[in-house]
């Protein structure tokens, strides 16, 4: 067979891939701050962009067919390994998130994430989904839940939360009324209720209800984030410098590369590089958007409106978290959060998103 690679770069939206390069390289900047040369944390990052980079260019060589025909294969699997998880896999800080192979870990709930999505969008397109019709919002509610209420189980309830949130807004573009949206709204509300009273473990409710009482408990519940809005505060107008910031390089803030790497950034490089940051995070989103309003058809428009939105929250999310304006859920910040398994699912959605954009 043939490789056209003059055809799959055709298809590449270089400022997309522009905006995801200058994401990655931020991380990397303050990964190589936090951690260089202490541990080899830097080096794998750079292993995976350069894996995720490759998987982009692979994904252009296929049909956007093959996505309809893969998904429900790609969902199985990913099913099928969040229960294995869930049976045979080791609980890792209180949670069982990895599948471990040897010195490498992978989070399946970041592939859940797209995996729904994908099956989402072609189940959407297929059904021409009617809230009014109970098999549609049996079979929709089912791709969504299923991989959501696992996950919650691993305890992972931010990832749970990325899946509901993006599922919901690919739902709602089918065009509801006020008597759907309003059905819509009480399956949210029986849904949080069942999350609260059968899914949160006590730790996890305390965070929330930090959340909203911040002063409660600086010392237990509420310390990570108390320390995050310290060191976004102490980052001032330009920045400590790197290398420089004392909440992160003399470890006061927790999970410094991964969940509040937002916090980091801030404390090094200051609001005015915060917003730059968040300038290029924006430009990002506004050219996926751009994909759904020039898309034809209507499962590329699905499958991007769901890589969107999931985008789009799990950043709002992660930052809010920093900025103590949302509970700590351990959301990393896409592209910029030191993670193998967030970075590939990331690329990976990017390279799709292209594929199916015509």
């Amino acid at each position: 067979m043939k490789v056209n690679l003059t055809g799959a770069f055709a298809r590449i939206d270089w400022w997309v891939m522009g905006a995801c390069i200058l994401l990655v390289g931020s991380g990397l900047l303050i990964i190589y701050s936090l951690t260089w040369p202490e541990d080899t944390r830097l080096v794998k990052q750079i292993i995976f962009l350069a894996l995720g980079l490759a998987l982009v260019i692979a994904i252009q060589l296929l049909d956007v067919h093959f996505w309809r025909n893969a998904s429900v294969v790609f969902y199985a699997v990913i099913i099928l390994l969040l229960i294995g998880l869930l049976i045979f896999g080791d609980t890792t800080r209180g949670i069982k998130a990895w599948i471990t192979i040897g010195s490498l870990g992978f989070q399946p709930a970041e592939f859940a994430k797209l995996a729904m999505i994908l099956f989402l969008a072609t189940t959407l397109e297929r059904l021409h989904f009617d809230i009014a019709r109970l098999k549609h919002v049996v079979l929709v509610f089912a791709i969504i839940g299923i991989p959501m209420l696992l996950i919650a189980m691993q305890p992972d309830v931010g990832s749970a939360f990325i899946i509901f949130i993006t599922g919901t807004i690919m739902i709602l573009y089918t065009g509801l009324d006020r008597k759907k949206l309003l059905m819509l709204l009480v399956v949210g509300l029986i849904a949080l209720f069942i999350g609260w009273f059968g899914v949160l473990q006590d730790y996890q409710k305390d965070r929330v209800l930090t959340f909203l009482n911040p002063q409660s408990d600086l010392l237990g519940a509420g310390y990570n984030v108390a320390q995050s809005v310290i060191a976004i505060g102490s980052g001032g107008i330009f920045g400590r410098g790197l290398g420089l910031g004392t909440q992160s390089q003399l470890n006061f803030l927790p999970e410094q590369e991964t969940d509040f790497i937002f916090a980091s950034f801030a404390e090094e490089l200051g609001f005015l590089g915060s917003m730059l940051l968040l300038l290029v995070f924006v430009f990002f989103l506004w050219r996926l958007y751009r994909m759904t309003r020039d898309g034809t058809r209507l499962f590329g428009n699905f499958l991007i409106l769901g890589i969107l939105a999931m985008f789009l929250s799990q950043a709002v999310i992660n930052i809010g978290m920093n900025m103590g304006l949302f509970p700590v859920t351990g959301v990393p910040l896409p592209f910029i959060s030191y993670g193998g398994s967030s970075l590939i699912a990331s690329f990976a959605s990017i390279g799709i998103a292209m594929n199916v954009k015509g």
